[in-house]
């Protein structure tokens, strides 16, 4: 099913690229064409793989999720959310991958615009959460959070974590978030250590735009997207978030099953 496969890999990381290679060698012997560097890949493959862990795969979503091409992820360390075969089961589960036996899964991306009197400053995308967070960690931010144009409240709070149902096992879990299927649509509302007694994370759906005013900084409040890219926020600019308009496709192996992962890395039922 698949003529042409890209292969990603972690960046400075050996055991990522001598992974590249034996999966590389392995696909020749299926007589099919491997490809490197995002130009070729977005060209000519019709399936990506990233051979890293699940922050590989963050970066690899950002930067082809308007291409239409499907991702599938070897995980060098412990199982992962988004990267879940092991490279003990690589050679098995890619076999049956090729051979069309898998499970694809539709993931959103969200998009934020970072906005100045009605004029767009910077696009940004995220698989993950948009979260926004001080310098200095014993510092509150005081933010106002709207919702299609309509006042939610005003925030004093460590920072604000904006997530996908994927991100929702991320960050916003920490922070006391709910954990949100990947077949929700929705976007989360997490507050990290807000300044109150009665705030609770929000879900909205999925089609809203969240509008975040900043309202004390002196920049000292960034912005960060996935943990990976961050910039300064200074007031008098908005950050606008909604769903990216296109979606990742996730492929995984065919028992796949997302509550057993869910299991495994929250230690769901374990005994003492």
């Amino acid at each position: 099913m698949f003529k042409t496969i890209g292969i990603i890999t972690k960046p400075n990381d050996s055991v990522s690229e001598d992974t590249a290679i034996k999966l590389s060698e392995f696909l020749l012997t299926y007589h099919v064409d491997v490809v490197s560097g995002n130009k070729s890949i977005i060209q000519e493959a019709d399936l990506i793989i990233v051979v890293g862990g699940d922050g590989s795969i963050l970066s690899t979503a950002r930067s082809f999720v308007d291409n239409n091409i499907p991702i599938l992820g070897i995980n060098l360390g412990r199982l992962g959310f988004l990267a879940d075969v092991s490279l003990t089961g690589m050679f098995d589960i890619v076999s049956e991958v090729l051979d069309g036996k898998y499970i694809k899964e539709e993931r959103c991306l969200l998009s934020c615009q970072i906005k100045q009197n009605n004029r767009i400053l910077d696009n940004f995308l995220a698989l993950n959460d948009v979260i926004i967070h001080r310098k200095e960690h014993l510092k509150m931010v005081e933010f106002d959070v709207y919702i299609d144009n309509k006042l939610v409240n005003n925030q004093r709070a460590d920072g604000l974590i904006i997530t996908t149902p994927t991100g929702s096992t991320a960050y916003a879990l920490s922070s006391g978030g709910p954990i949100m299927h990947p077949g929700v649509n929705a976007i989360g509302l997490v507050s990290i250590c807000p300044h109150t007694m009665s705030h609770r994370p929000l879900l909205i759906p999925g089609d809203s735009e969240v509008m975040i005013q900043v309202k004390d900084s002196d920049d000292g409040t960034i912005v960060s997207f996935d943990g990976q890219t961050s910039i300064v926020i200074k007031v008098g600019q908005d950050i606008c978030v909604r769903q990216h308009s296109s979606f990742i496709n996730l492929l995984h192996p065919k028992d796949y099953n997302y509550f057993e992962i869910i299991r495994s890395k929250l230690h769901w039922g374990h005994k003492l």
